[in-house]
């Protein structure tokens, strides 16, 4: 039995094998730079995202803490500002501070919470077997710090 005899010979498959080889290297490169020119844009536009979400951050900063500051400035009341409804939006932990009138005591609680940005509400909720609940009802406003 002998071996089955190809119908090409050793310098025809050469000249195929040299016509298929500057698209072998094509191939190869683009499968070597496409990923790495994708993961430097990629890499950039998160640069540029994240430095515009620092200033972002930085103008809500600046702007929180000028309500801090100005202790005359009144409770925020909707219509909440942008900057509030985003942080609100971003947020999902809130200290809720209550203060205890018979006793002139305070009661701070780490609360999960939902804004509602269509209501400009904000809910929590919690057993109405608890002191912070009872304080709720007695009093007509609370601190919130959003963590």
């Amino acid at each position: 039995l002998g071996l089955p005899r190809h119908r090409h010979s050793h310098s025809s498959l050469k000249a195929k094998e040299t016509m298929s080889r500057p698209t072998t290297i094509a191939i190869q490169l683009s499968l070597f730079v496409l990923p790495i020119f994708y993961i430097y844009r990629r890499n950039k536009r998160t640069v540029e995202e994240q430095k515009n979400i620092k200033a972002e951050r930085e103008k809500e900063r600046a702007f929180l803490s000028s309500l801090v500051k100005n202790p005359s400035s009144q409770p925020l009341r909707p219509p909440l500002p942008e900057i509030v409804q985003r942080v609100l939006s971003r947020c999902s932990f809130a200290y809720l501070s209550t203060i205890d009138v018979d006793s002139t005591s305070s009661h701070l609680s780490l609360m999960r919470f939902t804004y509602l940005p269509e209501e400009e509400t904000i809910v929590m909720s919690t057993n109405v077997k608890t002191k912070k609940y009872d304080m709720l009802e007695k009093q007509n406003g609370v601190a919130l710090l959003i963590h």
